[in-house]
């Protein structure tokens, strides 16, 4: 990939921390009282909330095939997303505003002083200012670069959100299939034709189709692929081709 790398793609991720936020003065000072009372206040209200919605689903539910709201799973889902967003946190926020937080568990639960949030939303924005130009700087590269393109791969090739299901090789095409359920396009199936593999990191398979860049150099396309893999990890995905063909889900190409 030359603009949506993985360290855009990262960046992407390091736009919304401000978010949600909510400024506290207790959060100025660490005190685990305050600590315990504000998990468990959070904690209470979760478990409402999927109280009430499992009671509400099972209640639309005709053929009685919802699993009653279960406590101690719940529970368990509300300290598991905790300690995930805390140790996303501590990994991805700078130092510099690291420090300003007195008690990473209590930040971790949305609480925060002003001078945290203040400081938290410049970076936030700078951030998404740079995924922003990063963008816009693809789409003014893709709008020239299209015109010598083939019009189906200009209309077609796109497939943000789909999962790769499978891929079969064959002498001289590959092809992937696509679950294109979560997508934006009603393609199920790409093939590339006499294609060579310029760089896979990792397993297709079950992988979510993030983003792609498409360039065009002697006559044979060049896809670029970020994808992401059940364990979360970055795939890049490179491959030149002749030609690329596309199957609809009404089957018509």
């Amino acid at each position: 990939m030359k603009y949506f790398t993985k360290e855009w793609y990262e960046l992407c991720q390091k736009t919304s921390f401000h978010l949600n936020l909510e400024e506290e003065k207790q959060a100025e000072t660490f005190s685990e009282e305050y600590f315990q009372q504000l998990f468990n206040y959070e904690l209470n209200n979760w478990l409402e909330l999927q109280e009430e919605i499992s009671s509400i689903l099972a209640t639309n539910d005709d053929h009685n095939e919802y699993e009653p709201f279960n406590r101690n799973l719940a529970i368990k889902q509300f300290h598991d997303g905790f300690i995930y967003n805390q140790h996303r946190l501590q990994n991805d926020l700078p130092e510099m505003i690291l420090k300003q937080i007195a008690d990473i568990r209590v930040f971790a639960l949305y609480k925060a002083t002003r001078k945290v949030i203040n400081a938290l939303t410049k970076f936030c924005e700078q951030n998404e200012r740079s995924v922003t130009a990063t963008g816009a700087t693809y789409r003014k590269y893709f709008k020239e670069a299209s015109l010598s393109f083939e019009k189906d791969i200009v209309e077609h090739f796109g497939f943000h959100d789909c999962t790769v299901t499978k891929s079969v090789q064959h002498d001289m095409s590959l092809t992937l299939y696509l679950d294109n359920s979560g997508g934006f396009t009603n393609i199920e199936e790409v093939t590339f034709e006499n294609y060579k593999i310029i760089k896979q990191e990792g397993l297709l398979e079950d992988s979510w189709w993030l983003y792609n860049e498409i360039y065009k150099e002697n006559d044979k396309y060049e896809f670029h692929v970020l994808l992401q893999n059940s364990d979360m990890e970055l795939i890049d995905f490179i491959i030149c081709a002749d030609y690329v063909s596309f199957k609809c889900n009404d089957n018509e190409d």
